[in-house]
């Protein structure tokens, strides 16, 4: 629903403005009128809050203690900013390393049977033949060093040296092995350090060493690699920790007084005093002046200013906790206008029934609970995922009672076995007609529930031409279902006068709302509005496509050896399963968005976004037990509905 807003001016003295945006910091119950556009957070602030969140990131641990001067954080960053560079470039080594060794033990590995006895040889053992080995590693993914590398070798060595390579893939590692003289090692030196080779090069760790060495060195290497980051990130921890409380509570103090110096930016300022004016929920009128008094005491007055309409006019949003999810879905679209209605609620009631009456089954409703109580077990409920499963839970409910109502589980299987449809079979051969008019109904409903909301914004809001269209196309639709039953359902043909009289004055209303293009304009809205009716025949689509789904798989799995039917019909079923839980939602999604919210919601409204609504828990803004139902504590960021 949406909550009243009323402009309040503050008048104080100058020098008390920073404490009357910390009491309404606090509150989190007042909106700064922004008059110009906001300032910037100072940029020696903004440095400060952004090395202190990358310190508070590298811990969990909760906000304790007081908040640090300026001078104080400042030495403390200047003490642990050095230490935590040193201890995160040592593991991002370490990350570097575990990630480029395994490569490098592959190339090499490729080597070994091509030449097993020089494998096999080691550093001492290649002294006394006076030769000498090197091992390589190529980064080479156009394949174009390998032979660059051959030929001046050659022109170099002339046959005094042996060099294998492993097998050459496009975009990988190549390894290689240089067996030559002892003597002509500072010739190859040079020539590997030339800028013609800059891909060359194993780890310093393993330079000069021979095939096996290297091999067996990178090996341990590698496995002693999880032990180093552990002992760095304790390093790390240890580090922090000490001061990570401290940080935290810093942190949200030094957010706090951003958002303050910002709204600051918003007063009017005199050389004695400060005005400013903000919304505030009208019901918490008190609570905000009681706050501002007690605080500045007679160095403030508050005045409420008359209802004006102002076009800057923010919308806050206070709906249950279950309904939240759905408030999030209206927001997807675009947030209800000041003078509009908030539909979360009518979205909440009617999105899991066309979500039940599409999916329809007794078993798929069952898995999609069970998939819904992983989800908000798993994960917070103020996450993506928890709130999905808030709405996978509704709309499995609804899908296990119309389950009910067609005798469906597992599509044809619970029918077979001899399960009872309290109402009807979907997929029987008399289903269709008694679908399609229960979708028509649904679709009939829920637009004139929609034309009716209309009507009611467009006469609050004083829009004539709006409340004539809304108006006509009722009364057609009234006279289109009114000559409908008397034709096919046997209403009695008393009714036969009025529905015409209905369908007539109906079309001229609607007509003459559109002004000078009325004769051309009136009829589409009409069409329009026809057409949304037949838009719902959607439910009665997506629902025979299931049930049709769940029957090929379970003929697809009596066919055939049982174990393998079984697991035939259970991929199809998985198939069916996945797209009943998107399918049917965007279909929902889609009526409510384009056929329902098209008659009422206008949209384009901005969601009350109050003073200290962006800072995290802290010191100068923890006050969560104080806030009306109107405000969630700190579950939503800056500009989400509460």
């Amino acid at each position: 629903m949406m909550v009243p807003l009323t402009q309040l001016e503050v008048v104080g003295l100058r020098p008390r403005l920073d404490d009357a945006l910390a009491a309404l910091q606090e509150l989190r119950l007042a909106e700064v009128v922004t008059i110009v556009d906001p300032g910037d957070t100072p940029p020696g602030l903004a440095d400060l809050i952004a090395r202190t969140d990358a310190l508070c990131a590298l811990t969990e641990q909760p906000a304790t203690g007081t908040v640090l001067s300026d001078a104080a954080l400042q030495a403390t960053l200047d003490h642990l900013e050095p230490q935590v560079a040193k201890l995160l470039a040592a593991d991002e080594e370490l990350r570097g390393e575990a990630e480029t060794l395994p490569r490098s033990i592959d190339a090499l590995d490729a080597l070994q049977p091509l030449v097993p006895e020089l494998g096999q040889l080691n550093d001492r053992q290649l002294a006394n033949l006076g030769l000498a080995s090197m091992v390589l590693i190529l980064d080479d993914p156009d394949l174009r060093i390998v032979p660059e590398l051959t030929r001046q070798l050659g022109e170099l060595l002339g046959r005094g040296h042996l060099l294998v390579t492993s097998a050459a893939v496009r975009g990988g590692p190549v390894g290689c092995l240089l067996v030559l003289r002892r003597t002509n090692l500072p010739d190859v030196n040079t020539l590997l350090g030339t800028e013609r080779i800059v891909e060359v090069g194993v780890p310093d760790a393993y330079a000069g060493k021979s095939l096996r060495v290297t091999v067996v060195a990178m090996r341990e290497r590698l496995a002693a690699l999880p032990a180093d980051r552990d002992h760095v990130r304790a390093q790390l921890a240890a580090t922090v920790e000490p001061f990570a409380g401290a940080l935290h509570v810093t942190a949200a103090a030094l957010r706090a007084r951003a958002e303050r110096g910002v709204a600051a930016t918003q007063a009017d300022l005199s050389s004695r005093t400060f005005f400013v004016r903000l919304w505030v929920p009208t019901q918490q009128i008190a609570r905000v002046e009681q706050a501002l008094v007690h605080r500045l005491g007679s160095a403030v007055a508050v005045q409420q200013l008359p209802e004006a309409g102002a076009e800057d006019q923010p919308v806050l949003l206070r709906n249950r906790p279950g309904w939240w999810p759905f408030q999030q879905l209206v927001g997807f679209l675009s947030w209800p206008s000041r003078d509009g209605l908030d539909p979360t609620g009518l979205m909440a009631l009617v999105l899991p029934i066309f979500f039940g009456v599409m999916v329809g089954d007794v078993v798929y409703g069952a898995l999609l609970l069970a998939a819904a109580w992983w989800l908000r077990s798993r994960r917070p409920k103020d996450s993506t995922l928890g709130e999905a499963g808030r709405v996978l839970t509704l709309g499995g409910g609804w899908t296990v009672l119309f389950g009910v109502l067609y005798g469906e589980a597992l599509g044809s299987l619970g029918h077979s076995l001899g399960m009872p449809a309290l109402w009807f079979y979907r997929g029987g051969p008399t289903a269709l007609q008694p679908l399609l008019l229960f979708s028509l109904a649904i679709g009939l409903v829920h637009i004139v529930l929609g034309l009716l909301l209309g009507v009611w914004t467009a006469a609050r809001a004083h829009h004539r031409r709006h409340l004539a269209s809304k108006a006509g196309t009722l009364l057609v639709l009234a006279g289109l279902f009114g000559l409908a039953g008397v034709t096919a359902a046997g209403f009695p043909d008393t009714l036969l006068t009025p529905a015409v009289a209905a369908l007539v004055v109906g079309v001229v209303v609607a007509c003459v709302s559109q002004g000078a293009l009325g004769l051309l304009l009136g009829p589409l809205d009409l069409l329009g509005a026809l057409g949304n009716v037949l838009s719902y025949l959607r439910l009665a689509a997506v629902g025979l496509a299931s049930t049709y789904l769940a029957e090929v798989a379970n003929q697809l799995g009596a066919r055939g050896p049982l174990l393998l039917g079984i697991l035939v019909a259970t991929l199809f079923h998985a198939l069916n399963l996945a797209l009943a839980a998107f399918s049917p939602t965007i279909q929902a999604l889609r009526l409510h968005y384009v056929e329902f919210f098209g008659q009422f919601h206008e949209g384009g409204g901005r969601l009350f976004a109050p003073l200290g609504g962006s800072v995290a828990d802290g010191p100068e803004s923890r006050n969560s037990d104080a806030l009306p139902a109107a405000v969630s504590p700190s579950r939503f960021p800056a500009g989400s509905p509460v």
